[in-house]
């Protein structure tokens, strides 16, 4: 791609500084940080919500996932958009009425324990460093397959890059970044489906040559068993993923938060649409691929004109590190606020928190890295078994818990330690010794949250009514 790729990538990364230094002039305060300000519209804040939802685990991995099982991969988003309409109906308009700046805020005050929200800080910290894991490892397929680099060098330019703007800018900057990169993504991959469509003979043969290839790409690869797994592990993470629920905050009012979840999802189907042809056309042109997490790579440093390939290639990095940014942003904020602002030094000054904030942001980006070059599964896996841990320990405080007063601070603790290690017994050991395949985990460990708690609920005394006030009018 030569030049055409470098003018591109300098326009992107100028845009993106220059973003960045814009909200830095306007962050002196955690609010400003985390949340902008309170100062997001529907339009920004839904494109913010698709970049955030969109991550390399659409631009890598679904996308070789289609390329290597076909069509039917795609009813599970219909698992993600579940997700969003519980969140939008049930869970973040009371949270950006409560009106706080991190998840584990929600969980403390709802709650009215400090140890829950501090359970709650340690665990979106040690599944969303899982997360990171895969965003690195597509960044380094990426690297790997357009330009012959280690894969450490891809990682180590994604990290500088994401945490310097995320370090910078914070809510603030990073929404408008996130804007950005949501056209960038939208329009890479719509301005690539009739190139490969021309090459590939046009959508008929494109069918019947992957008919022939395997009826399952055409059909249903996967059991409808498998499909409703995929889908449950989704729809719980993202009805109470704190990625995004912290985004909620940034947001103006809940009527704002609502329009921005409607927006979300109009990107979001065409993303995941365009990620479906292209990623069994890629399967017409190449199909012997070594690794289906390389077909993006591949598409666009072999297929696509210069212009449309360098546009894909800086759509996938940008999906990369808007989800790393946002990612940050919330495990950063984890420690920061929510354990260091009130444990370890309670009645710090608000520049203080604010670089306490970076300097988290900083650590935390360097861990994942480690893991990711030792590539232990593809990409979507990674991602898939991160949304089930999520969904296991949060789903059931969350929109269980703004939605039944009866809930307190023991029960919470109770069902995201339950449903934390159900998820990872049950995927592990129990599921292969008990024969009990079809049954995924994220449903076992969900049942096992409820359950819990329910009965402790009931075995506890009810959550001050002060508290509840604030979520149950």
């Amino acid at each position: 791609m030569g030049a055409t790729f470098l003018v591109v990538v300098v326009s992107y990364f100028s845009a993106v500084i220059g973003i960045a230094a814009w909200g830095f002039k306007r962050t002196r305060t955690e609010v400003d940080f985390l949340a902008a300000g309170r100062t997001i519209g529907p339009i920004v804040g839904g494109a913010v919500l698709a970049a955030t939802q969109i991550s390399a685990g659409t631009f890598v991995g679904t996308l070789g996932r289609h390329y290597q099982t076909g069509v039917s991969f795609f009813f599970v988003w219909a698992g993600v958009w579940c997700g969003w309409l519980i969140s939008a109906l049930w869970v973040a308009p009371r949270l950006r009425a409560f009106g706080a700046l991190t998840v584990p805020d929600y969980i403390g005050t709802r709650f009215n324990s400090e140890a829950a929200r501090v359970l709650s800080a340690v665990l979106i910290i040690v599944c969303y460093t899982l997360y990171l894991v895969a965003q690195f490892q597509a960044s380094g397929e990426i690297g790997q397959a357009v330009f012959g680099i280690a894969p450490v060098a891809a990682m180590l330019v994604i990290m500088v890059s994401t945490s310097v703007y995320t370090i910078l800018g914070g809510v603030r900057g990073s929404s408008y970044i996130e804007f950005l990169q949501t056209m960038i993504m939208v329009s890479g991959l719509v301005i690539a489906i009739p190139v490969l469509l021309y090459f590939s003979g046009g959508p008929g043969a494109a069918w019947r040559f992957l008919t022939d290839l395997d009826p399952r790409l055409t059909g249903m690869y996967y059991s409808w068993k498998q499909l409703i797994g995929f889908g449950f592990a989704f729809m719980f993470s993202i009805a109470a993923a704190p990625y995004e629920m912290t985004r909620f905050y940034s947001m103006r009012d809940g009527k704002t938060v609502r329009q921005a979840i409607a927006i979300s999802v109009g990107f979001q189907f065409i993303i995941g649409a365009s990620v479906v042809v292209l990623g069994m056309l890629m399967r017409v042109l190449f199909p012997n691929i070594s690794s289906p997490d390389q077909a993006s790579s591949i598409m666009a440093s072999r297929v696509l004109t210069p212009l449309a390939g360098s546009l894909l290639l800086v759509a996938m990095m940008s999906a990369i590190m808007s989800n790393c940014n946002s990612i940050l942003l919330v495990t950063g904020a984890g420690f920061a606020h929510d354990i260091y602002g009130r444990f370890i030094r309670p009645g710090s000054s608000q520049r203080h928190l604010v670089l306490v904030n970076r300097i988290s942001i900083l650590a935390l980006c360097l861990l994942p890295a480690y893991f990711a070059l030792q590539k232990y599964n593809d990409v979507m896996s990674i991602v898939v078994e991160q949304a089930k841990l999520v969904a296991s320990f949060f789903f059931v405080p969350v929109v269980i818990g703004l939605n039944w007063k009866r809930g307190t601070g023991p029960a919470a603790i109770a069902a995201m330690i339950g449903g934390f290690v159900t998820c990872i017994a049950w995927q592990v050991t129990l599921q292969r010794r008990t024969g009990l395949a079809a049954i995924d985990s994220v449903e076992v460990a969900i049942l096992v949250s409820l359950a819990l708690f329910i009965l402790v609920s009931r075995a506890t005394s009810p959550t001050p009514e002060a508290n509840l006030r604030i979520f149950f009018s």
